[in-house]
């Protein structure tokens, strides 16, 4: 048997993480840890994990590879996009989000918003009528995910209630994701926050109105038209960033700080004690 080259296993398994647990998440009382791994070296596919502390037994609760089919509706541009700027080559569930104490589960799957039980080890197909689902949240409780469809932030109520939370505003005004400088130069890659008691989210408001517009051709697609998108180029002007608090109702608080000295929404944090934002200069001090 030939042994691969160190630049082929590299390359092959995508600089030594496939089969590697990742986005890891341990569960307040310590006794669950949920990851997300593929089955080999060899394997872009991953699936949802939980191990078990006390048995130092591991379960795999989704399997990505039997729960996809080829009638899913697949990923949505926004998702390409994301994954594009985390440099993101695995497939399957590569992102999810939990409740406070860890025992609920949303992410996408091929276009598919699904929930899963992490004590029971069940899912369900929850994707709403409404379009492509992008960056679900679960709420602390567990009761709730709120979710982007298009550019307006929606919220799903655990009777399969769904309303829109925050939407309109003009043609380039979108709510609820993060706009291009703070997810490629930032590092955050949100644009709605679960509050502690899951009756609020802050929610960012992004205006690329004044943003130059560039042209992307596709090589590997010939045939198809150029895509045009909102790109900050060194120099130019940025999207205005703003954020409110909205509740549930669709109800809107504004969250105010000098946005002319201050443009760059870095972070957003929920303690128990309140509400604490991050932002940074235009020289990003």
């Amino acid at each position: 048997m030939t042994a691969d080259s160190f630049p082929r296993q590299y390359a092959r398994t995508q600089r030594l993480t496939l089969g590697e647990p990742r986005n890891i998440v341990v569960s307040p009382d310590g006794k669950r840890v949920v990851f997300c791994r593929s089955s080999s070296g060899s394997d872009p596919v991953n699936s949802l994990w939980v191990y078990d502390v006390e048995s130092s037994t591991e379960r795999c609760v989704v399997d990505a590879r039997v729960t996809s089919s080829d009638s899913a509706p697949g990923e949505s541009d926004l998702e390409r996009a994301r994954r594009e700027r985390a440099r993101e080559g695995a497939g399957g569930i590569v992102s999810y989000s939990c409740n406070a104490d860890a025992s609920k589960a949303v992410f996408v799957l091929r276009g598919t918003l699904m929930i899963a039980d992490l004590l029971a080890g069940t899912s369900f197909d929850i994707t709403p009528q409404e379009g492509a689902v992008f960056d679900p949240r679960l709420s602390p409780c567990g009761r709730r995910v709120a979710y982007v469809v298009g550019d307006e932030l929606h919220v799903r109520r655990e009777d399969g209630s769904t309303s829109v939370i925050a939407s309109g505003d003009g043609e380039f005004v979108s709510w609820g994701r993060a706009e291009f400088i703070a997810a490629e130069e930032m590092g955050r890659q949100r644009g709605h926050w679960w509050s502690p008691d899951g009756e609020r989210l802050v929610v960012t408001r992004v205006d690329e109105s004044t943003v130059d517009t560039v042209w992307i051709a596709d090589p590997a697609h010939p045939g198809s038209l150029p895509r045009a998108i909102r790109y900050p180029k060194a120099g130019t002007r940025n999207a205005i960033v703003s954020a409110v608090v909205a509740t549930l109702d669709g109800t809107h608080v504004p969250i105010s700080w000098d946005v002319g000295a201050f443009p760059y929404l870095t972070s957003v944090t929920w303690t128990n004690g309140g509400l604490v934002i991050g932002v940074q200069s235009r020289d990003q001090r």
